[in-house]
């Protein structure tokens, strides 16, 4: 049987194909259209997972939709019935509900589809709720699949609801509880990054910041009046205003945290209290859920999706909290997971497939291009390069000297950060290297910390982490410490807070970056490395024709794109 998942008309469109089971490709529509969290439906990723798969739309048997049109449709009636003078305030002071214009698009899918495809689909839709869509995508992928696990979905909210929790349960998603949308903890997360100053799809900048503030006894006073614990783990908003960012256009949220910055405006102690005080409220009420569902359901497994669970100092406590034995979340907690988890769903739960028994899923799903098509891109552009035969070595070499490189090698990864094959390398023991990649290269704020790369043997050394390692280290999904006797060596990784999220790589995951970081230990003493993504204000890059523009832009000092290097 062939799946295709769709994600598409609210933000960061996506497609993922299933073959009998088998995660064939997935693939984010931004990163080929180039439009950063793009809603356009995403016939560039259609086109590119069917190719992979080496089949045809008409071949496809079943369409996995990560959205549930008729719940959404009965939602914002609902919203409008009850509470019509906030939703019209909504409607005059921002734009309008994303849902609105979505629920619409989701009812045409099959219209949109046959009208670029003409015709061609014969199948039938399932249309996956989107907490869902999100279980399915972490608990499918996880090692532990087909065993009991207690399932937390956590987000701004889908048809209905903000935080789902689930137990799998003898092959099923058992539904627990919902909070609904107006007990949103991922609008809340939202609503302070916007009043610190920062856009839509920039709460990792909160994050960031909130490293360098302290959770002031008053901030904390405040937060506990908006975030109410309930003893059946469940939890409530307690001020339904703070969701709302249209109050920042009527003079702030109120005395407690003073006026909304501007983007333009310096950061002062204030925010950095603000956005550490926030964080550990909601990571409270997190960690109050996480712990209750253990509680009840006995399960010592932990699957975890939505956008909020990208914020890896949470996924640092939930670990550290030691409610369940193993937690998992996958590459693509937020929507860019949502046509793979449709999928997954609608192959799994819906069609009777049977999930693959994995150690481990690899985020590798994207496009690759071979020598030939690094070699037109070369040459179109006319750029000074040269073959390499052994690109690992060359560019530890120049690691090793301080230089800065774009890493371009095998299938593009999925999900929102570069995880080894589409990156921007540097060495973490310069001192200087966290200001000349935010200033210089990647033109960003210098609070913003950089990550590292690192081999296994040299994470259990450097950073506090005992084995077995947790699955959330292959992704970029955590933070932990540094060990506080490298944290000079290693000033390019290390934030402001001693702790640095970190990635952890395998012969087996990733062997060219491997081998990369064996030949740098061998130069520098340490098999540790900076790994930013490889862009400019703009989505990762694709292909070799992206890559070489980004190279253009930044003041990188050499490329390695297959066996081939560009330098500066």
């Amino acid at each position: 049987m062939i799946i295709l998942g769709i994600s598409a008309f609210v933000h960061d469109s996506a497609a993922c194909l299933i073959r009998d089971g088998e995660l064939i490709a997935n693939v984010e529509e931004e990163r080929l259209n180039r439009v950063k969290h793009t809603e356009a439906f995403p016939v560039h990723s259609i086109d590119f997972v069917l190719a992979r798969a080496g089949v045809r739309l008409c071949d496809v048997d079943v369409i996995a939709f990560n959205w549930n049109p008729y719940k959404a449709a009965a939602a914002e009636l609902f919203k409008l019935a009850v509470a019509p003078l906030i939703y019209f305030q909504i409607l005059r002071n921002s734009s309008a509900p994303k849902n609105a214009r979505s629920v619409l698009a989701s009812f045409r899918l099959k219209r949109t589809l046959n009208k670029a495809y003409h015709g061609e689909f014969k199948g039938r839709v399932i249309w996956v709720d989107h907490h869902l869509a999100h279980a399915a995508s972490s608990y499918y992928l996880s090692p532990f699949n087909g065993e009991a696990a207690d399932v937390i979905v956590v987000d701004g909210h889908g048809e209905n609801c903000s935080t789902s929790v689930f137990a799998m349960e003898k092959g099923r998603f058992r539904l627990k509880w919902q909070a609904p949308i107006w007990d949103s903890l991922g609008i809340l997360y939202t609503t302070f990054t916007n009043f610190l100053g920062f856009d839509m799809y920039q709460e990792g900048k909160t994050m960031a910041l909130a490293s360098f503030g302290r959770e002031t006894q008053a901030y904390r006073d405040a937060f506990d009046k908006i975030i109410g614990l309930k003893d059946d783990g469940r939890y409530t908003l307690l001020n339904k205003k703070y969701l709302g960012l249209w109050n920042f256009r009527e003079g702030g949220l109120g005395s407690e945290f003073g006026a909304k910055r501007r983007p333009e405006e310096p950061l002062e102690e204030r925010h950095f209290d603000v956005a550490c005080s926030m964080q550990k409220s909601i990571k409270r009420a997190i960690l109050h859920v996480v712990r209750h569902a253990a509680r009840a359901t006995g399960n010592r497994r932990l699957c975890l999706s939505g956008g909020v669970f990208l914020n890896c100092d949470i996924n640092r406590e939930i670990l550290q909290g030691g409610s369940h034995e193993s937690v998992f979340a996958p590459p693509f907690p937020s929507d860019s997971g949502g046509a793979a988890g449709a999928a997954l769903y609608a192959a799994f739960a819906r069609c009777g497939e049977t999930v693959p028994d994995s150690p481990w899923f690899s985020p590798y799903l994207g496009p690759s291009f071979g020598s030939g098509e690094i070699l037109h891109a070369l040459r179109q552009r006319q750029k000074g390069y040269r073959e390499s035969l052994e690109p690992w070595v060359e560019a530890a070499r120049a690691l090793a000297e301080n230089k800065v490189v774009g890493w371009f090698q095998g299938r593009m990864e999925s999900g929102p950060r570069a995880l080894g094959n589409r990156s921007i390398l540097a060495n973490p023991g310069w001192s200087g290297i966290k200001d000349h990649l935010n200033k210089t290269v990647k033109k960003r704020e210098a609070f913003r910390p950089f990550a590292p790369i690192a081999t296994e043997e040299a994470a259990l050394k450097y950073f506090e982490l005992q084995e077995p390692v947790s699955e959330l280290t292959r992704y970029m999904l955590v933070t932990t410490e540094v060990r506080s006797e490298f944290r000079e060596m290693l000033p390019g990784i290390t934030h402001v807070d001693g702790t640095a999220r970190i990635q952890i790589v395998t012969r087996e995951s990733n062997p060219e970056i491997h081998l990369l970081l064996e030949e740098f230990e061998k130069l520098s003493g340490y098999a540790v490395l900076i790994n930013t993504s490889f862009n400019m204000q703009e989505p990762i890059v694709c292909t070799p024709d992206d890559a070489l523009s980004c190279f253009e832009r930044a003041p990188l000092d050499a490329l390695f794109m297959g066996n081939y290097r560009v330098d500066r």
